[in-house]
């Protein structure tokens, strides 16, 4: 695989989950988060972005977006911005995607062509920007066209970007937002460990 980049958003308020730390939510007996950055695991540079209790690996850089809650867009940008020397490509991924190891596998054998990047996304069309590999430069510069992030939505980042969108199965792109969501993924993952 070509080399490249890591930032592993861990914030959040996690309120639909009652205000806990979703990166440290266990599912299966692994947090969320470990799931996320077991898909990352090759790495050149691993930034993970926010405030966790959960344990990442001692050489990921840790950093917090300012103002802290300030949302994914700047959690991003912040992400980026503690890469001293960006490899050819990024990418971006949530704590609370069980299914980002397929995803970014599934990323990495798309030819991504003449495009700024390539992203998983729902049947539908919609795009999960935070499950998606990047040219590093694309990425710099959108942070630097979009200014202040503090508040920005990942479209606002991300929407001028020529990306490629990844058509994936729900169980690639399902995030855990509700406690529905983790019910979901811990009867999913049951299943497949009983088909292994």
């Amino acid at each position: 695989m070509i080399a490249f980049d890591a930032v592993v958003l861990v914030g959040g308020a996690g309120s639909r989950l009652g205000g806990v730390d979703k990166a440290a939510v266990e599912l299966a007996g692994r947090s969320l988060v470990s799931r996320s950055l077991d898909a990352v695991r090759d790495a050149r540079t691993l930034v993970v972005v926010g405030d966790t209790s959960a344990q990442v690996p001692a050489h990921a850089i840790r950093v917090v977006e300012d103002p802290p809650g300030a949302g994914p867009a700047a959690a991003t940008v912040a992400g980026l911005l503690a890469i001293e020397e960006p490899a050819a490509w990024t990418c971006l991924v949530a704590c609370d995607q069980p299914g980002a190891e397929d995803a970014i596998r599934l990323l990495a054998t798309t030819e991504a062509g003449d495009a700024d990047g390539v992203v998983i996304a729902e049947p539908g069309g919609r795009m999960q920007w935070l499950l998606g590999r990047y040219r590093s430069f694309a990425l710099y510069d959108a942070a630097e066209q979009l200014g202040d992030p503090t508040d920005r939505s990942m479209r606002s980042l991300l929407d001028g970007l020529d990306l490629l969108a990844v058509p994936a199965p729900e169980a690639v792109w399902r995030d855990v937002d509700t406690w529905a969501d983790h019910a979901e993924w811990v009867q999913r993952l049951a299943a497949r460990s009983l088909d292994e």
